[in-house]
């Protein structure tokens, strides 16, 4: 019962912050930003990243307990009752992990890298690429939240048994 509590709520940490950011955070800071902005941004994504990071592991494992009791409990005919719908909770999960990652260290990290070199007084990105990074940036944590999304409806599904 407590991980599924746990379950719960990291999907609605992880659910909720991808699509807040994708659908509130970073359209204000679309286009060509200033100095200020773009360092405000880094400081966004250098708390929201890692609490992030920190809800999918909470997933992984929380749900790969959960499957377990499942095994333990149908024994013989757990493949045959749970296979479909847990094997696309699994795609829906591989796939949102590996667009985590790109959103994470793909973006994410190059975008704060920069800003922190522009504070050293080194150079920043060459005009126009922050401006694309943050767009590209936005599509994924929308995309990784409808992604969460189906996942949590399929999970709920699995719940109901």
């Amino acid at each position: 019962m407590v991980l599924a509590a746990l379950h719960l709520l990291a999907a609605a940490l992880y659910l909720g912050g991808s699509l807040t950011l994708g659908a509130a955070v970073l359209p204000a800071f679309r286009g060509e930003a200033d100095t200020g902005k773009r360092a405000t941004l880094a400081r966004i994504l250098r708390v929201a990243h890692p609490l992030s990071l920190a809800c999918l592991g909470v997933l992984v494992l929380t749900g790969a307990a959960g499957v377990t009791a499942l095994k333990d409990r149908y024994a013989g005919e757990f493949a045959a009752r749970w296979f479909g719908l847990l094997g696309l909770k699994l795609l829906l999960v591989f796939v949102l992990l590996l667009l985590a990652s790109y959103e994470f260290f793909g973006l994410g990290l190059r975008l704060t890298r920069a800003v922190a070199r522009e504070a050293a007084g080194e150079g920043g990105f060459a005009p126009g690429v922050h401006a694309r990074m943050v767009a590209r940036l936005q599509t994924v944590a929308l995309v990784n939240g409808l992604l969460a999304a189906a996942a949590s409806a399929v999970g709920m599904l699995l719940a109901e048994g």
